[in-house]
């Protein structure tokens, strides 16, 4: 059993440094590459994957739900059931792209860009999910040594040609950087895409399509929902306050919202253990899991806002240094949004998804309310308050909705308006710290790291061996 759990642990680290590394390549890479684009070419690239979000929402069907759920539900033919999904994205996406290359000129015009960025981007949406479909497979297996290769081939892939690129058209940088960063992708999902249709040897299965279609269609418009409250407040910054005080806010969002790429991770690494753990019926170690892991999210969120103004220095000028007061409030936000994906783990075992495309439609809702509201009035810092309200609301949305979906109680609300408030509180007296003697801070998240330390001491030796 012992040895059973330190594999698992080994498997979940391995894991989340691997996603870690996948996620936020384009966010540890920024100063190479704001040292290699003009502003401009860095926001058309920037526009490029923003789009490229849109659209693989619709393309896509959001069928990693289903994965996901099928990997528990089908378990011995999960190989076939892999392959039959496969084959109903890629086949929905065809029928998209040969709509979008209909009406190529609509399209170039509607997301400003080329019709060589909308065509490479056409490649990027039919291979990607099957990159995402063969590491939740992985990931299952705890086979962490595969998830890891095709993190580091993928990265470094996209870091090479990006770079390579970049130099080999410098009149036209953007689309360097928009090519290599999708070529990597296209290649390696391509061939990951093959294999999965080799082990699974099934193209059409309508009791798959079926079960897949009913968990996946309702979480297309949550993914669409989380896309307008990671973008409306910019839009409606740049349409407020102006060019500069967007900079400003898009700047400090970026650094804050690096705690996601982190937790986003660690919630993914964990999923097998969770599904595994609400199989069995074991509802009081889910909730003690949980809540060790939300502990931990805290602390993370401490430490991303204690070094803020350090970090920003060396990422920017000293044009941008008054980002450093959006960082709390957008570090909260991403806690939040960590937080409710442990509900949403509830939902989705129990085949309620259409309860997350409704609190995420419900939060972006709030959250285009208050900023109309808010950003006039107060300005830029505004926004960041108004994301951090509405992925607390969509916190609590998901806290009661996972009850309905499992008619159990699995989490208390105390516990967790606990670690929430505590965070919150410590979060906000690190930031005023920001006026003080840097050492003085440094101090402070040194002694809150070692009272997290001994709080989750068994879990640490569990992850390097030791327990």
């Amino acid at each position: 059993m012992e040895k059973d759990t330190g594999k698992v642990a080994k498997a979940t680290l391995w894991y989340t440094v691997s996603n870690i590394l996948l996620r936020g390549v384009s966010l540890f890479t920024t100063p190479i590459f704001t040292r290699l684009l003009s502003t401009a070419d860095y926001g058309i690239a920037s526009n490029f994957v923003s789009w490229s979000n849109i659209i693989l929402c619709f393309t896509g069907l959001s069928l990693t739900t289903a994965v996901l759920r099928g990997k528990m539900e089908f378990k011995e033919k999960f190989k076939q059931y892999l392959s039959a999904v496969q084959a109903l994205g890629i086949l929905w996406c065809i029928i998209c792209c040969l709509f979008m290359l209909f009406s190529m000129d609509f399209w170039c015009r509607l997301m400003s860009l080329s019709r060589t960025c909308v065509m490479a981007m056409m490649l990027y949406v039919l291979t990607f999910p099957s990159l995402t479909f063969t590491q939740i497979d992985l990931r299952f297996d705890y086979k962490y040594k595969g998830n890891v290769a095709i993190s580091i081939i993928n990265s470094l892939g996209i870091v090479v040609c990006s770079i390579g690129l970049i130099f080999l058209w410098p009149k036209q940088r953007y689309l360097g950087r928009i090519i290599g960063n999708v070529l990597p992708t296209i290649v390696l999902g391509g061939w990951l895409a093959f294999r999965i249709f080799f082990h699974g040897k099934k193209l059409v299965d309508l009791k798959y399509w079926k079960y897949a279609l009913k968990l996946s269609l309702p979480v297309i418009p949550h993914s669409l929902a989380m896309i307008v409250l990671g973008q409306i407040d910019r839009i409606l910054i740049l349409r407020f306050c102006g060019e500069s005080e967007n900079g400003i806010y898009s700047f400090g969002y970026s650094y804050g919202i690096l705690l996601s790429v982190v937790t986003n991770a660690i919630n993914d690494a964990v999923q097998p253990q969770m599904y595994s753990m609400l199989e069995k019926g074991h509802e009081e170690k889910i909730a003690s899991f949980s809540y060790k892991l939300m502990v931990l999210g805290g602390w993370l969120s401490i430490l991303i806002i204690g070094i803020g103004p350090e970090v920003l220095k060396v990422l920017g000028t000293e044009a941008y240094f008054d980002a450093r007061w959006a960082i709390a409030p957008v570090v909260f936000g991403a806690m939040m949004q960590y937080m409710y994906q442990f509900y949403g783990v509830v939902e989705l075992y129990s085949k309620k998804t259409i309860y997350m495309a409704v609190g995420s439609c419900l939060a972006a809702f709030v959250n285009y309310i208050l900023n109309i509201i808010c950003i006039p009035r107060y300005g830029w810092i505004a926004a960041a308050h108004t994301t951090f309200i509405s992925y607390g609301l969509l916190m609590l949305f998901h806290f009661y909705m996972a009850r309905i979906a499992y008619k159990k109680k699995i989490y208390r609300i105390l516990p967790i308006l606990g670690i929430t408030v505590t965070i919150i509180v410590i979060g906000n007296l690190v930031s005023y710290m920001y006026q003080w003697n840097p050492m003085c801070r440094y101090i402070f998240l040194a002694s809150i790291s070692m009272i997290i330390a001994i709080y989750l001491k068994n879990e640490i030796k569990m992850i390097l061996g030791k327990n």
